[in-house]
């Protein structure tokens, strides 16, 4: 992904993304040197090296499962693969309720530092494992770490760059966080299941080390009234010419909006109801597609289509999955939220009951497909799904709240998104023994393509929208449906 260094495009691109609503605020700062652009990036990329850990965490089981059944020491029966595979969800759950208390209490640099050996120590776990039980052991204690690792380079990517650069560096989170599952397709597939879990701890010691390289996040020197040290953090990431005293004010006043006591009564006002309903509706959207259920399941489910070749196969899914989030990235800002999440809606859906009819083919019928024909239709699936799907929940999630509730709501929104994550995946192999791949993927796909259609009903558009704007958006639909029901 290019970032623009020419003077003239990133004028632009501050006139772009500086609305009516926020023109005034932004007055003073109008005329300021603009920051160093290299320890920007470094910073933020060091920081999401915590991503690329979750990544390979949430993608092992794609090539690993396959690797196992291959051992017979392991001999894993349909529960305990299932379990291999989503006590991850829930113990991610688990560990979500504290981590914004740790990443405010010890600081998000600390927290990435401290959290990615064990994430290795859980690796060890597994690939010393005698039988199963430890195996389950050592993805439950990379379960607890990864919402650490996954909240602290979010928030960390979004304190550090300039406004101007942080959508494009914050999206270098979601990029690692699929190059780590990449990863762990590779290294699956290159090695034995105990054999990736060594390989894969490496990259933890190496976000310890990037992350010793950069400093701590400005904002949280700000929000434990450490002014010294915030300078000298906005110093070395601005340059010493830069106006660092006004963006330490703006920090100073966002610090006393999140300070506000925050009654859980607000998210059933009318100008945060729709929205917290539209952000749940997302998360669900996301898993009810049957996306994730293909990154973690990869190996099985090409294997059980009759592809030959399922190692390099699961790369190309990957890949693919790569390809979309990049695509997904660059056109985010050009196209809208809406468009992307009902472009991608519909081409996972239908591809995703295209899979279940080669299932079908080849299980009910017996007639048999060219096995290219289902990896086809897995890698169109997965592009379409990490176009939209995959991104824009979290992306819609953080622009529908203002700040003295987006840290309850988006909480609340990660813990629903866990549990049904959880529930999907564990039950997809029995489901898939009671019904078959072809009726799970059809109930999948039809689901998928359900969300599509609503989507295009009431899902709204927050691209280029303040949050001004998009309050008083559902504040006016509100009075609206008021004002209908007076003159009835």
């Amino acid at each position: 992904m290019t970032i623009m260094s020419d003077d003239n495009e990133r004028d632009e691109v501050e006139e772009e993304r500086i609305n009516p609503t926020q023109e005034s605020q932004l007055e003073p700062n109008k005329c300021k040197v603009e920051g160093r652009l290299v320890t920007q990036v470094c910073a933020c990329m060091s920081a999401g090296l915590g991503m690329l850990v979750s990544g390979s965490v949430y993608g092992w089981p794609a090539a690993g499962l396959p690797s196992i059944d291959q051992d017979p020491q392991m001999n894993m029966s349909t529960g305990q693969r299932a379990w291999v595979v989503s006590i991850v969800a829930l113990c991610a759950l688990t560990g979500s309720f504290v981590t914004a208390r740790v990443l405010d209490k010890i600081g998000r640099r600390t927290t990435l530092m401290c959290m990615s050996p064990v994430v290795a120590v859980g690796w060890t776990i597994m690939a010393l494992a005698p039988n199963p039980t430890w195996v389950l052991v050592g993805r439950a204690v990379c379960g607890i770490v990864t919402p650490f690792l996954f909240s602290g380079a979010c928030v960390y990517n979004s304190d550090t760059p300039e406004p101007w650069l942080r959508g494009r560096l914050g999206s270098i989170s979601t990029l690692l966080l699929t190059l780590g599952i990449l990863l762990s397709y590779v290294v699956g597939y290159l090695a034995s299941w105990r054999n990736s879990c060594y390989i894969l701890a490496c990259p933890c010691f190496l976000t310890v080390l990037a992350v010793w390289l950069v400093p701590e996040s400005p904002y949280f020197f700000m929000l434990k009234h450490r002014r010294k040290e915030a300078k000298a953090t906005l110093s070395w990431l601005r340059g010493p010419k830069f106006n660092l005293e006004t963006e330490m004010e703006a920090m100073e006043e966002k610090i006393s909006e999140v300070g506000r006591k925050m009654n859980y009564r607000e998210l059933l006002k009318p100008r945060t109801r729709k929205p917290f309903i539209i952000a749940l509706f997302l998360h669900t959207l996301q898993q009810v597609s049957g996306g994730n259920i293909l990154i973690m399941y990869t190996g099985t489910v090409i294997i059980n289509a009759g592809i030959d070749n399922h190692g390099i196969a699961t790369i190309y899914v990957g890949l693919v999955q790569l390809a979309g989030t990049v695509c997904s990235v660059l056109l985010m800002d050009h196209l809208g939220r809406r468009p992307m999440i009902i472009t991608s809606t519909f081409i996972m859906g239908s591809l995703t009951v295209v899979l279940g009819g080669c299932y079908y083919v080849n299980d009910v019928l017996a007639l048999g497909w060219p096995s290219w024909i289902p990896l086809l239709t897995i890698l169109v699936g997965q592009f379409g799904y990490c176009l939209g799907c995959r991104t824009v929940p979290w992306l819609i999630s953080s622009e529908l709240f203002n700040t003295t509730i987006r840290t309850t709501a988006n909480t609340i929104c990660f813990s629903w998104n866990r549990i049904l994550n959880f529930i999907i995946i564990q039950i997809f192999p029995f489901f898939v023994e009671a019904a078959g791949y072809s009726t799970v993927f059809f109930v999948f796909g039809s689901l998928c393509l359900l969300c599509c259609i609503i989507s295009i009903f009431f899902l709204p558009e927050t691209r280029g929208k303040s949050l001004e704007q998009i309050q008083d958006f559902f504040q006016d639909q509100q009075a609206d449906t008021k004002n209908k029901n007076n003159n009835k």
